[in-house]
C-alpha cells in the first residue's frame, strides 16, 4: 500500500519536472525564420548608419515584418544583409537578406527617421538682435527637413547677432547671422616675431567665427583682410 507520505513525494517529483521542462523550452524557444530576416536587415541599417552618421544624430530603424505565409528555408549559416548606398541615404532603405548556401534572397523594406539637435528661436526675432538663451531652445528634427548647416547647442550662437528676421520656431543657419557685422567697431589682433600687437578698427563686410572679412585698420586707415576669431575680434597676418 503506497502511503500519503509516498504520495506527496510523487507529486512533488512531478512538479518539478513539469516546471524544470517549462524552463528548458523557454530557453530553447528561438525566433522564427521570418523574425530572423526581419531583424537581420533591421540590424544591418542601423549598423551602417551608426557609422555613417555624426555621433549627434538619433537613429529611430523599424524594419517591414515578413509575411508569415512564406516558405523560409532553413539556413545553414546566419542570414547575410546589404544595401546600396543609394538606399542607405533615404528615408525607407531597401535591404538584401539572403542565406549565401542556398542563394535564397529576400527583399525587406526598413523604415529609417534620423533626427539630431537643432538650435531654434522661440520667438519672432527682428535683425539686428543680440541673440540670447531666453530667445532660443533646442529640439529634435528630422534631417530631411533640414536646408543647410545649423547649430546644435545655444551657447554656439553666444554674441551673435541676427542679419535678418527670423520666425519663431525657426532652425538658425550660419548665413542668417553675424558674429561680427559690417560697421562694427572690432578689436584687430596680430602676432609677430612672438610679440602679440592689438589695435582697433572697423568691419567692412558680416562675418561668423572663422569667415575672413575686410576691415579697416583705424590708425593707418588701411582696408586689410582679417578672419574673425570671436565676437568683435579678427586676426591679422603681418
Amino acid at each position: 500500500m503506497i502511503n500519503s507520505a509516498s504520495v506527496m513525494r510523487i507529486l512533488i517529483f512531478l512538479l518539478l519536472t513539469v516546471k524544470s521542462g517549462g524552463v528548458f523550452a523557454e530557453t530553447l524557444d528561438i525566433s522564427s525564420p521570418h523574425q530572423q530576416v526581419s531583424d537581420t536587415a533591421r540590424q544591418y541599417v542601423l549598423e551602417r548608419l551608426t557609422q555613417l552618421t555624426p555621433d549627434t544624430t538619433q537613429l529611430k530603424v523599424e524594419a517591414a515584418s515578413v509575411d508569415e505565409r512564406l516558405q523560409i528555408p532553413a539556413c545553414t549559416e546566419p542570414f547575410s544583409a546589404q544595401a546600396s548606398e543609394n538606399s542607405l541615404s533615404q528615408a525607407n532603405v531597401t535591404v538584401r537578406v539572403s542565406c549565401v548556401p542556398s542563394s535564397w534572397f529576400l527583399y525587406v523594406m526598413v523604415k529609417v527617421s534620423q533626427t539630431q539637435p537643432v538650435v531654434v528661436t522661440k520667438v519672432p526675432v527682428s535683425p539686428g538682435t543680440l541673440l540670447d538663451e531666453s530667445q532660443l531652445e533646442v529640439i529634435n528634427m528630422e534631417l530631411g527637413q533640414l536646408r543647410s548647416s545649423t547649430f546644435a547647442s545655444i551657447s554656439d550662437l553666444s554674441g551673435a547677432r541676427s542679419k535678418r528676421r527670423l520666425r519663431a520656431g525657426q532652425p538658425i543657419e550660419p548665413s542668417q547671422l553675424c558674429y561680427v557685422c559690417k560697421g562694427d567697431s572690432i578689436v584687430i589682433r596680430a602676432n609677430t616675431a612672438g610679440l602679440q600687437i592689438k589695435t582697433t578698427g572697423i568691419a567692412l563686410q558680416d562675418g561668423n567665427i572663422g569667415d575672413t572679412i575686410l576691415i579697416k585698420n583705424r590708425a593707418s586707415d588701411k582696408q586689410i583682410d582679417a578672419r574673425v576669431i570671436n565676437v568683435g575680434e579678427v586676426a591679422v597676418g603681418i
